[in-house]
């Protein structure tokens, strides 16, 4: 197997070669438009492996048949995935008010281990939080659009920087929740890097509200928030202008690319 046909079988879009570097930060656009676009059929696949038992009547814990999907997602060392499954709307299932099927993956020296997320889905227990507040939720309800959460440090599974991917999942043209994969920000950066290496101009990286997810300057870190761009303008193909910086879309993600005017 090639090294591309590897990498895509990852989730990696490949890196060009030695006689194909790319030149510009539109490069750098269309790789994480193409990793967002590998993502986003993970998560439809995800969906449409739920599609099934939640229209049955009655839906229960155990007729959720995703965990080989998502154990094989999390089990290739390769990938880019570090949580995956999905969170259900209050009162689709008929034994639990609230629930998460979700996995999460441990790498150590030994290797890979998938593990259940332990959450507590008990809305009567002190250690209870309602995850219909929390961002990759509820953005997903308000919009029924998919979204990238990102880059924030996940306390509740990675307790590392994490972008979180969140599709809904709709059945029957209900909202019965959503589905959704959990990405490293160090994983992303380290293959980034290689398509940004090849730039000699500064390139970052950035969410909707200016938050850098990755730079070639070390002089910018992932968190860094830089300020005052028309970040909404930009996303929406308006023009708009910076004293500063000019921003190029990635087709799949709410990211922005800038470099240096």
């Amino acid at each position: 197997m090639t090294r591309a046909a590897t990498a895509a079988s990852a989730g990696i879009p490949s890196s060009p070669g030695p006689t194909a570097a790319p030149t510009s930060a539109e490069d750098v656009a269309q790789w994480v438009s193409d990793f967002g676009r590998w993502v986003f059929e993970q998560l439809g696949a995800l969906g449409s492996a739920l599609q099934q038992t939640l229209a049955a009547p009655a839906p229960r814990r155990a007729d959720l048949a995703i965990e080989d999907r998502c154990s094989a997602l999390l089990s290739d060392s390769r990938t880019a995935v570090a949580g995956a499954g999905a969170v259900f709307a209050p009162g689709v299932l008929a034994d639990a008010p609230y629930w998460l099927e979700w996995w999460t993956v441990e790498t150590r020296a030994g290797g890979t281990t998938v593990t259940k997320l332990a959450a507590e889905t008990d809305p009567r227990a002190v250690g209870f939080r309602d995850y219909t507040e929390l961002p990759w939720y509820a953005k997903v309800l308000a919009s029924g659009e998919p979204q990238v959460t990102g880059p924030y440090v996940d306390y509740l599974c990675t307790d590392q920087y994490t972008l979180t991917f969140t599709a809904p999942l709709v059945v029957d043209g209900r909202f019965s929740g959503v589905v959704g994969v959990d990405v490293l920000v160090a994983w992303f950066e380290e293959h980034l890097l290689e398509v940004m290496g090849a730039l000699e101009r500064t390139c970052v990286l950035v969410n909707a509200a200016g938050r850098v997810v990755t730079s070639s300057d070390p002089t910018w870190v992932t968190g860094d928030l830089i300020r005052d761009l028309p970040t909404e303008q930009w996303l929406a193909g308006e023009a708009a202008t910076h004293p500063r910086w000019t921003a190029g879309r990635c087709a799949t993600l709410p990211f922005l690319v800038l470099t240096p005017r």
